[in-house]
């Protein structure tokens, strides 16, 4: 599998160094990684195509004084995000959800990978924890809140919000500027400076990125977020499982057509909530007998990144 060349050639312009040199692993990532994915002819669609890399950038960048951390490309249904590796590692040992499932993938959602990420899945064991417990579910939770977020109310208001603007200029002009422009395009336009971050900040929140728009018409539809919902659901089951077993089922071979039903709006909000309520209850079960160590090992962790460091740079 190649790399888009949208990809590399955003990343070179944006960051001043090429991709594929300096990557260790780019996968696909979201509902591809989970079986889930709605492909776009279908009307409950409202996936994009995810992908997830791990960078050691240039070494100015570790002995100098710039610093890389972190890119994100949104461009048509892709959405990609790159993390350095020091960075990674650090968010491996807070057992972030999306970081560690990188881990944990099938063979063929890499679509690129250098051998020293064989290294670093090899021992993926030195950040699996009972911190999971915490993580899992706190991101769980997040989908939780933002599931009911965008009420009728909000809906209304940001859909009036987008028809004034809408008559005064291009909608991406507002999405896009900066502080100096927007208040620019206030003046110019004769609309309050309010008006115009209010809008940004209902479409950045919830109706942002290749499917928004589609997105919001499912809200309506079901009055409630079912994508946001079936990350709920997910979220718990493999927080549990991992405590559980040690194993971290990305794929999900045993659910993925019930979590497909619950994103095409097959659950009513009811039973979405008795079902997490259920299973925020079962997760703090599962750590207390859980076969994990209570924290990662950072020390192991530490000599890992440095050895990969030392192979690449």
């Amino acid at each position: 599998m190649s790399i888009d060349p949208r990809i590399a050639s955003a990343f070179e312009s944006d960051n001043g160094f090429p991709l594929e040199p300096h990557l260790i692993v780019l996968a696909l990532m979201g509902s591809h990684s989970h079986g889930t994915y709605l492909p776009p002819e279908e009307p409950d669609a409202v996936d994009d195509v995810d992908l997830m890399g791990f960078v050691v950038p240039p070494l100015p960048f570790h002995i100098g004084l710039p610093r890389w951390e972190h890119w994100r490309l949104q461009a048509d249904e892709l959405d990609v995000v790159t993390y350095s590796l020091d960075k990674a590692v650090r968010l491996l040992l807070k057992s972030n959800p999306n970081i560690v499932g990188l881990l944990w993938l099938r063979d063929n959602e890499y679509v690129h990978r250098h051998e020293a990420f064989d290294l670093l899945q090899g021992q993926r064991a030195i950040f699996s924890s009972q911190a999971a417990a915490d993580s899992f579910a706190g991101y769980a939770y997040d989908q939780l809140k933002r599931m009911e977020a965008f009420d009728l109310e909000r809906m209304a208001e940001y859909e009036a919000l987008t028809k004034e603007i809408r008559g005064r200029g291009p909608l991406a002009e507002v999405l896009e500027a900066d502080k100096a422009k927007l208040e620019h395009i206030a003046r110019h336009w004769t609309l309050p400076l309010e008006t115009l971050n209010r809008f940004r900040k209902l479409h950045h929140e919830h109706f942002s990125g290749y499917m928004g728009e589609k997105r919001k018409a499912m809200v309506r539809k079901y009055q409630y977020d079912v994508k946001n919902a079936a990350h709920l659901i997910r979220l718990l089951r493999m927080g549990i499982e991992f405590l559980e077993t040690g194993q971290l089922k990305v794929f999900r071979t045993s659910d993925a057509d019930e979590l497909k039903r619950i994103k095409r709006g097959g659950w009513t909000l009811d039973q979405v909530k008795e079902q997490a309520e259920q299973l925020f209850g079962r997760i703090e079960e599962a750590r207390a007998r859980s076969p994990l160590p209570p924290r990662p090992d950072e020390t192991a962790a530490n000599a890992l990144l440095m050895d990969i460091h030392l192979r690449v740079l």
